[in-house]
């Protein structure tokens, strides 16, 4: 039997899965649960039967359910019982479907925000066919999220095996990897991080995908070591918008199909509303979106440009604007180093003192001294931190990003 879905070890069939959702009498608009099959099984079953859907963080508190008003939490609605003779059939009708699916944005900026989507916003960037038939998904995100949505239903269409991954350790995601033998995966530059330093070659894995953050060259090197057979591709989106666009490198291209539905305004990428979904909480300007994005151009005829930092995360220090993703890549090529979060902590007197939590990779005995010396040599004195702090590993939010404060 074709498998479906690895999770924690415990394994699901294709076969399973259209079982499990012809049997279906009813389907939870709001559910939340830590069972990753039950969860995909829900959503599917909303999908064929064109009913809303709304998306709930495993992790989310009652207080934060309540805060953002999602009602009725795992509350069980009848449907009309359907059989479905195939996965082809299910996945035809999902093609179809009218549903209004409801996700939130992370809320690392504050509250999360509902934006309203449908299937056709959320495939934008499936590929289906048969040279995709035999990929093996690494499943490496909050399935609740954009990017996890977009994976899953990039597997589903293709009937591909997902293997969830997300939230394993180390050693644990490189032994899915070897038994699963795993040849896509899509993750925050943050994951990728965490695999370091590289200690094998896992040839099975040819394409990597990056996104929801900032990332260097070193780290496509590094992720290259481990993984020499991978193509690596960057892509933007959101929870706004989904998949825009794509990058190899650092430098993004914005298709020429949709250039002119961008325009950049003090150094800040807006994105027209036709490419969003539906929010009441998102503020739109002359019809645009404010990302929070920016970005300069490298070639603006072409529309090729590279990000520079979130515009809510730069540091006032001392009347100095500091892009902390500046300072964090400089960190993290220092040899000895596996990553770094640099942040602001108030002062009276100057606005913020810079701080950085640093984790080593244990190849390289490296003291403070050795950091701030190699530091002053590539960054201006308001650039280096003030207060370094060694940590075993750095905090991650609920999809998989650095956990900024």
């Amino acid at each position: 039997m074709k498998l479906f879905l690895s999770d924690n070890r415990k394994e699901f069939s294709y076969d399973e899965l259209l079982n499990n959702i012809n049997r279906q009498d009813h389907y939870y608009p709001a559910f939340k649960s830590v069972n990753l099959f039950a969860f995909f099984t829900n959503l599917i079953v909303g999908l064929v039967n064109n009913k809303p859907v709304t998306l709930v963080d495993s992790d989310f508190s009652e207080q934060e359910i309540e805060a953002i008003g999602i009602n009725e939490v795992n509350v069980a609605q009848p449907i009309d019982n359907r059989n479905f003779a195939s996965i082809e059939e299910i996945i035809d009708t999902i093609k179809q479907s009218s549903s209004h699916i409801y996700i939130y944005t992370s809320g690392t900026t504050g509250q999360p925000k509902k934006v309203e989507h449908n299937y056709k916003n959320l495939s934008r960037a499936v590929k289906s066919g048969p040279k995709f038939k035999e990929n093996i998904w690494g499943f490496a995100y909050n399935p609740t999220h954009m990017a996890g949505l977009q994976v899953f239903f990039q597997a589903l269409e293709n009937q591909n095996e997902l293997i969830n991954i997300f939230n394993l350790s180390r050693e644990d995601v490189y032994k899915a990897i070897q038994d699963y033998g795993i040849t896509h995966i899509s993750a925050t530059p943050t994951f990728y991080r965490l695999l370091l330093p590289c200690e094998r070659q896992y040839d099975s894995v040819i394409r990597i995908t990056l996104g929801g953050e900032k990332s260097a060259n070193k780290l496509y090197d590094s992720i290259l070591s481990i993984f020499p057979n991978a193509k690596i591709t960057n892509v933007y989106a959101s929870t706004e918008a989904g998949t825009l666009f794509a990058a190899k490198g650092s430098d993004f291209v914005i298709p020429e199909h949709i250039r002119s539905k961008f325009k950049v305004v003090n150094d800040e990428l807006f994105i027209h509303k036709s490419l969003i979904g539906i929010s009441h909480s998102l503020k739109l300007i002359d019809d645009y979106y404010p990302s929070g994005d920016l970005i300069e151009w490298i070639d603006e005829d072409k529309g090729v440009f590279r990000f520079k930092s979130r515009k809510n995360e730069l540091i006032n220090v001392g009347g100095y604007k500091v892009n902390p993703q500046e300072v964090e890549d400089i960190i993290r090529n220092i040899i000895g180093i596996k990553d770094a979060h640099v942040f602001g902590k108030p002062n009276s007197i100057i606005g913020n003192i810079l701080c950085a939590d640093i984790v080593k990779d244990n190849t390289t005995d490296i003291s403070e001294m050795d950091i701030r010396q190699q530091l002053s040599s590539k960054l201006q004195d308001f650039k280096i931190p003030r207060r370094i702090k060694f940590k075993e590993a750095l905090d991650v939010t609920r999809t998989g990003k650095m956990k900024r404060i």
